[in-house]
């Protein structure tokens, strides 16, 4: 509901003492120190995932989480690494399922065009899930056209 009233936040899961290690906050950082791991939460390079699952998810060119304005057309490309084999992708525009990718196994590479983009603000976000339940989520890329 946050992003459908325009407000710009990147996901994170965490787990609680009763479910330890069963969920992660991934962080996409320039070097391994406090000051880039709280720059990369300001900049929302962020996902969340319920195991080991890798995702690196980009919108012309973009990371997982930045704003821009564009009149191209959206051209998303995303690549996960899972822990088993990938049940599908699923590409999400507006809180609406515009494409699903079906999995082939632990990893999965593909691109898309949102040939039929709104005008506006819009916000692209990928779900992972594999074949045996685990999930994870990209934040999402804002893109004004």
């Amino acid at each position: 509901k946050a992003w459908k009233q325009g407000l710009l936040l990147g996901v994170q899961s965490s787990s609680d003492h009763v479910s330890t290690h069963t969920s992660y906050a991934v962080l996409y950082v320039t070097e391994i120190s406090r000051e880039a791991a709280l720059e990369a939460i300001r900049a929302r390079r962020a996902y969340a995932a319920t195991d080991n699952i890798v995702v690196d998810f980009r919108l012309n060119g973009r990371l997982m989480g930045e704003s821009f304005a564009s009149a191209e057309t959206p051209r998303l490309w995303a690549r996960v690494e899972g822990t088993a084999a990938i049940r599908k992708v699923e590409v999400i525009r507006n809180n609406t399922y515009i494409h699903t990718q079906p999995g082939r196994g632990p990893a999965l590479e593909f691109s898309y065009a949102d040939n039929q983009p709104p005008s506006g603000q819009s916000y692209y976000y990928i779900r992972v899930e594999q074949t045996d339940g685990q999930l994870a989520w990209s934040s999402p890329i804002w893109v004004r056209r």
